[in-house]
């Protein structure tokens, strides 16, 4: 099976995952496997923001002999290099490393004052079963850093083939964060709120007058999230694809100043090729 992934990650990520089906002229393992593309893709500034920024990404996935692979990671943390020690039609077994991009505060309104924070490095396992049609996926991720926390993430995808070129998938999923994890990307410290509350002071329009305290999440429920995907096969080796994912933040994030909106929504259009 060929994987198709955006870098950089994007929220969800995984909604790329089954678009592109095996080869039905090859049965025989390549010791190199890659899939390459491109997609336009519409998502919210940060999580929890109000503004939308539309980007153009490429879609990359590399393998090999379907045990190594280096893109994305399974776990939809960034990208990823991992191997498979488990890998066949029912279960399948992963370990990673992968990676969270660095956020900036420009990336919308609600992060004034918070400075650009570094991205993290992540290592983790991830695992999935497959029973007919369906996928059911855990895995759990966890930073090297003293800030990224640990996430566990649970799925399950839906796919089903119309005719001989089209493609439809649904998954739903969650994801859980310790308290490191969702300081990381919810919290605000006592320093970043003395600055907050300065640009209140002076009049900032980019925040309003609640938004400058500080703010220490507890771990709970992240985010839950449902994905679809239409892919048409306009060749064997090349698909067109159509992806929508809708997500709601937890009890926790939803209390933070930063969130301006506990819903959000992305969306785009893409094609990828097989080699």
């Amino acid at each position: 099976m060929k994987y198709v992934m955006i870098l950089p990650a994007i929220v969800l990520t995984p909604v790329f995952i089954n678009a592109q089906t095996t080869n039905p002229s090859t049965n025989t393992t390549k010791v190199w496997s890659s899939t390459a593309g491109i997609a336009t893709v519409a998502m919210p500034g940060y999580l929890g923001s109000n503004r939308y920024r539309v980007r153009t990404v490429p879609i990359l996935q590399l393998e090999f002999k379907e045990r190594a692979y280096l893109g994305s990671s399974t776990s939809g943390i960034g990208g990823g290099l991992g191997v498979y020690m488990l890998r066949n039609s029912k279960m399948s077994l992963s370990a990673e490393v992968s990676s969270a991009g660095k956020r900036r505060e420009s990336y919308g309104d609600g992060l004034a004052g918070m400075g650009s924070r570094d991205g993290g490095t992540f290592v983790g396992t991830n695992a999935s079963y497959h029973a007919g049609g369906t996928t059911f996926g855990a895995g759990v991720a966890t930073g090297l850093g003293k800030q990224e926390g640990t996430t566990a993430s649970f799925s399950t995808d839906t796919k089903k083939r119309f005719g001989n070129r089209w493609i439809a998938d649904v998954s739903t999923g969650a994801t859980f964060s310790d308290k490191e994890n969702m300081s990381f990307d919810f919290g605000i410290t006592p320093t970043q709120s003395i600055r907050r509350q300065a640009l209140i002071a002076s009049g900032d329009s980019r925040l309003s007058a609640n938004e400058g305290s500080a703010y220490d999440p507890k771990g709970g429920l992240k985010q839950a999230q449902v994905s679809t995907s239409l892919g048409f096969l306009i060749s064997k080796r090349t698909t067109a694809l159509a992806f929508a994912t809708g997500t709601r933040l937890g009890s926790e994030p939803s209390d933070s100043p930063l969130v301006r909106k506990r819903n959000g929504v992305m969306a785009g259009l893409g094609f990828a090729v097989g080699l």
